[in-house]
């Protein structure tokens, strides 16, 4: 690792120099799909609504549509009658029946609530009063035309799908990158592979549980995975994998490989299909990660570790697609930070206060999904205190 040290950059820079790649990278990369499959994909455009909602003022209520004014006064004590009539307008002293999102009839501009009436022989006995636009929904009460709906770059929630159906919105645009998934290493077997945990264990074999779990981040990122396995720590064969997942995909991703060791060949392939834009942020975990470009496609190399690729790709790749959503809680005990880097710690939430994971080492998997999100400690503050206030990104 002792060479890449020198030419570590902080954690805003290579972000900066990222973001800049994916933004001019992403100009052309949409589909259009339908509705109801768009739910987790990111939007490629703002979406604004082509009309008013609701289009026409609707009953709130089930009950009775009146003039407001012919209301004034009813009570239990003193109720008002209104001759019930069966048409598209009401005059003075007359009322419609109605359900809830039923069109109010011209003429009406409030609902009575059916449980303030008494229908009898053609005539409504009604014991409360209305004012206008009581229990009416009125045109555009719920979305404007011209209303924003759908931002750019935001990802699509099942509210998102209802509000834009409900406008009559039946397709979307959305970012449609595919991305190649490789992964490194020796001592690395594919799930389907897998005969026995004790066969793995007396060979000195782990399963590559990365690829998988880039595949469920890349998919729940909006965008189209591919696990390509994994292959061994041969120059030949990573330049062979790292070639066709670039002719196959918009970018690739590769774990493990990428420190200074004698044996990791991923840098050296990248720089000589491409070029690496960056190599080594001071960031922990992840320290090693790397960016590059091979026929202007962009290649990510992330660590071998799992917290530290999963922490790489939540970085570098996820928060540009999806951003987290961010509360500030205190925290429940000091945490300790090197100044000049940026730290990453998991953190769980407890009755409302921030409790750091105390776990060290990027590979320690069940930290993950004992987490509730992290907290970033930027590399100029030189931790936090006991009952500091915290901004945590939420799983």
């Amino acid at each position: 690792m002792g060479k890449m040290l020198k030419k570590l950059i902080s954690y805003d820079k290579a972000k900066e120099m990222v973001f800049n790649e994916w933004n001019k990278f992403l100009k052309d990369k949409f589909k259009i799909i339908p509705l109801l499959d768009a739910l987790g994909r990111v939007s490629y455009e703002d979406i604004m609504s082509p009309i008013d909602l609701p289009m026409f003022d609707r009953a709130a209520m089930d009950g009775y549509a009146v003039r407001a004014e012919d209301t004034f006064g009813a009570s239990t004590t003193n109720p008002l009658i209104l001759n019930l009539v069966e048409k598209k307008e009401i005059n003075e002293g007359e009322c419609l029946k109605v359900f809830t999102g039923s069109k109010m009839p011209k003429n009406a501009d409030a609902v009575v609530m059916k449980e303030y009436c008494k229908e009898e022989d053609g005539f409504v006995e009604i014991y409360k009063g209305v004012h206008p636009y009581e229990n009416v929904s009125r045109i555009g009460e719920d979305v404007r035309k011209g209303d924003l709906l759908l931002k750019k770059g935001e990802a699509i929630s099942p509210h998102h799908i209802s509000i834009l159906s409900s406008v009559g919105i039946k397709e979307v645009k959305v970012y449609n990158v595919n991305v190649g998934i490789i992964s490194t290493g020796d001592e690395l077997v594919d799930l389907e592979e897998v005969i026995s945990m004790e066969e793995l264990k007396n060979n000195s074999k782990i399963v590559n549980s990365n690829s998988l779990m880039l595949y469920a981040l890349v998919k729940e990122s909006g965008l189209n995975p591919k696990i390509y396995g994994k292959v061994v720590d041969d120059r030949e064969r990573i330049k062979s994998l790292i070639k066709k997942a670039i002719i196959e995909n918009d970018i690739v991703i590769t774990t493990g490989g990428t420190s200074v060791g004698d044996r990791d060949y991923i840098i050296e392939v990248v720089n000589e299909l491409g070029g690496i834009v960056l190599h080594g942020v001071q960031i922990r975990p992840g320290k090693p990660f790397g960016f590059g470009k091979i026929n202007n496609k962009l290649i990510f190399t992330l660590s071998g570790y799992p917290v530290a690729s999963t922490v790489q790709f939540e970085l570098f790749i996820r928060s540009y697609f999806k951003k987290r959503k961010k509360i500030k809680l205190p925290l429940r005990r000091n945490i300790a930070s090197e100044l000049g880097r940026t730290d990453i710690v998991r953190i769980k939430i407890e009755d409302f206060e921030v409790e750091p994971l105390r776990i060290t080492g990027s590979g320690v998997i069940s930290s993950l999904t004992k987490a509730d999100g992290y907290v970033i400690i930027p590399e100029n503050v030189e931790g936090y205190e006991k009952g500091e206030y915290v901004e945590v990104y939420l799983f």
